[in-house]
This record gives structure tokens, C-alpha cells and sequence, in this order.
């Protein structure tokens, strides 16, 4: 099993004008269906917190406080950290 990161610390990592790329990646890995990069930034933003909810409700992320926590895997492969991954 990976370790638990929060989004919040992930987003936070990211420059700001790099969060749109995140977020369509995330629900390009969880929800290919909406095809995410023809979708407003606004309707982004939406289905990521509807994708986080769904998450936690199927036992694949957790939330705490207001936030959400994840396990590596659950992030797109390019925005994951070496920290994140299990050690060999």
C-alpha cells in the first residue's frame, strides 16, 4: 500500500497555473467519460469534488476535516512523488 497524501498539500505543491492541468488529469484517470479537456474549468473544479466524494464513499480516499486524503495510485502517474510510492 502507498501513504496517504492529502489534496490539499498536493495542490498546494503546484503552481497555480498548473492546477487546471491536475485536475483534468485526475479526472481524465477517474472519470474518462467526461472528457475533461473539453469541459470549462468551472465544471473541472465540480466533477473533481464530486470524483473526491464518490472516492471516500467507495473506501478509496478518506476524508479529514475538510479535506480528502489518497493513496499514490489514485493520483495521475506524472504528479506523483517518490515519497508517495511504496519503498521496494
Amino acid at each position: 500500500m502507498s501513504k496517504r497524501v492529502r489534496w490539499s498539500a498536493i495542490e498546494a505543491r503546484l503552481p497555480l497555473h498548473e492546477l487546471p492541468a491536475f485536475h483534468r488529469a485526475f479526472l481524465r484517470l477517474h472519470r474518462p467519460e467526461l472528457n475533461p479537456d473539453a469541459l470549462p474549468l468551472r465544471r473541472v473544479q465540480q466533477y473533481v469534488q464530486q470524483t473526491l466524494h464518490a472516492l471516500a464513499k467507495e473506501g478509496r480516499a478518506w476524508r479529514v476535516d475538510q479535506d480528502f486524503e489518497l493513496e499514490a495510485h489514485q493520483l495521475p502517474p506524472a504528479y506523483r512523488t517518490a515519497e508517495e510510492m511504496p519503498s521496494a
